[in-house]
């Protein structure tokens, strides 16, 4: 029996808008789109109108759905376009002397008009519009996620978890017109029922609430999987492994990711992106800022060739689909087919990896060709087999360092969460005793709502911890701690409109603008799913 490929591409970028450029701020949407997003859409879309079905997994955080969505983003994306067009016509006269160099330039010039053609052209300016189309043929399946990416298993307050998970629903349905199969736990985060001391009662569990969501299924790290234990044990096995799915109490599904394939993506040694003729993130033109090297692997980097490049692309496309054969092969699953979960940060492809895009084109059409592992999403397999599935019970885990929650209870910033957990209580305290009257009330309990959810990303935390943009996320947890807190004040005593001019309220609403259509009561206390 063949195997399985559930690919899934998680694709997230924190709100950005108006929120600074360079190094950090808008032109991390904009990187994402015209290097992942876009030439990825090309890629399925191509692949699809040739009877190729991809059949991956795409997970947008409903925060970065709202941003490509947004038309003033969308205005600001053509001006970035137009002036990384701009840059790569200049550097081609400028290495008139470099035939290595103008080579990479006109490489540029070319892949930056097609991609902007493609997003005004074919794709009419709407990334979700063309995903919905993508989904809508079948070529693709589209999860969501938490509202802002929130490190749920941190969150002392089901109101907290609640709002984050229902927005993420809301928001799917608005873009893609139908329920949400699949859910992606931001950082594969997942805890059970915990017992509250604060609240003296048991908690649910994460998956409790996507459960009360009809949420089919979700992912998890492997060690979630393989240190579960075995509660309902319909197929004999001696262990849980992540070739199977499994069901938690809760009825909702759950997957573990395979480590053989995560390996040759992630690793820092056996990695593709580290191969010496793939082109250099981290090295960029002094002028144009346009990337001009490759890894190479010493300390004088030569200039990136691109057929070289794609050549290494095949190359790695076959040794992967070669892996996935053999993982297939091992796998001892009698009782249905193999499933080999390889979840990746969608910016992976075509950011970090700038050939990336291209691998998985390669993948996908070697899978097709040769038919011997199947790539296909895992609400199918489930419709499939998920009648045998046994019943497990799992420990908290998330993907990353040490597969616990070492990252976000750093004691480097393990000040943020007392901040988090009491503006939650302070947003349900506030919902218990206000009174909105006209439309302007309405507005501020609906801002205290947006700024709670963008507080609570995890990309602050994250950041944080990393160094890669500490100050800046520091600024931004606090700017929208500031700005919830004076709306605090102003909903304390709605009918004192001093509390809060309609300049000030006006400049937050402007800035901080997803969820036009935001529900304040989502925000309310809560004692479990419902």
């Amino acid at each position: 029996m063949s195997g399985v490929f559930a690919l899934m591409l998680h694709a997230h970028i924190p709100y950005c808008r108006k929120s600074g450029t360079w190094p950090a701020g808008e032109e991390w949407l904009f990187e994402a789109m015209i290097e992942t997003y876009i030439p990825l859409l090309g890629s399925l879309r191509a692949l699809h109108l040739e009877g190729i079905r991809p059949g991956v997994m795409i997970g947008l955080v409903p925060v970065l759905m709202e941003q490509l969505a947004d038309e003033y983003l969308k205005d600001r994306f053509c001006e970035y376009m137009e002036d990384r067009i701009r840059r790569a016509r200049s550097d081609i006269e400028r290495f008139r002397g470099d035939q290595a160099r103008q080579a990479v330039a006109g490489y540029w010039l070319e892949t930056f008009e097609e991609n902007y053609r493609l997003w005004r052209g074919e794709f009419h300016r709407d990334i979700l519009g063309t995903l919905r189309w993508l989904q809508d043929e079948r070529a693709v399946e589209v999860l969501t996620s938490a509202a802002t990416h929130a490190f749920l298993p941190l969150l002392e307050h089901d109101s907290a978890v609640f709002s984050q998970v229902r927005t993420g629903i809301r928001t799917y349905e608005k873009y893609f017109g139908r329920r949400p199969r699949g859910f992606w736990l931001p950082e594969c985060a997942y805890r059970g029922p915990e017992y509250s001391g604060r609240e003296r009662r048991m908690r649910a569990g994460i998956d409790d609430w996507l459960a009360a969501e009809d949420i089919g299924f979700f992912f998890v790290e492997s060690i979630g999987i393989t240190r579960a234990a075995l509660v309902e044990n319909r197929r004999g096995e001696t262990s849980p492994d992540t070739c199977r799915g499994y069901r938690l109490p809760s009825g909702v599904s759950v997957f573990g990711r395979n480590e053989a394939t995560g390996k040759q993506v992630w690793s820092p040694d056996q990695g593709y992106p580290g191969d010496p003729f793939y082109l250099e993130f981290h090295q960029k033109d002094p002028e144009s800022g346009l990337h001009y090297l490759r890894v190479t692997g010493g300390p004088e980097k030569l200039v990136y060739d691109v057929q070289a490049a794609g050549e290494r692309v095949k190359t790695h496309a076959e040794h992967f689909v070669s892996l996935l054969e053999s993982i297939s092969r091992r796998a001892d699953v009698p009782e249905a087919e193999p499933v080999i979960v390889s979840p990746y940060d969608c910016e992976l492809f075509g950011h970090w990896w700038h050939e990336g895009v291209a691998w998985l084109e390669q993948v996908w059409r070697l899978l097709a060709r040769k038919g011997t592992v199947e790539h296909r999403p895992l609400g199918e397999y489930i419709d499939r087999y998920g009648g045998g599935f046994s019943t497990i019970t799992m420990e908290p885990s998330t993907w990353g360092l040490n597969a616990d929650f070492t990252v976000w209870l750093n004691p480097e910033h393990g000040w943020i969460w007392p901040y988090l957990n009491s503006s939650a209580s302070q947003m349900e305290q506030i919902l218990e005793q206000a009174a909105p009257g006209d439309e302007r009330d309405h507005r501020i309990l609906r801002q205290m709502g947006r700024e709670l959810l963008l507080m609570e990303g995890s990309d602050w935390p994250f950041l944080l911890y990393t160094l890669q943009a500490k100050e800046y996320a520091n600024q931004r947890f606090h700017h929208h701690h500031q700005r919830f807190l004076k709306l605090v004040w102003a909903a304390k005593d709605l009918r004192d409109r001093g509390r809060i001019s309609d300049d000030e309220l006006g400049r937050m609403e402007e800035i901080d603008c997803p969820w036009q259509d935001l529900e304040y009561d989502l925000f309310r206390h809560r004692g479990g799913p419902s």
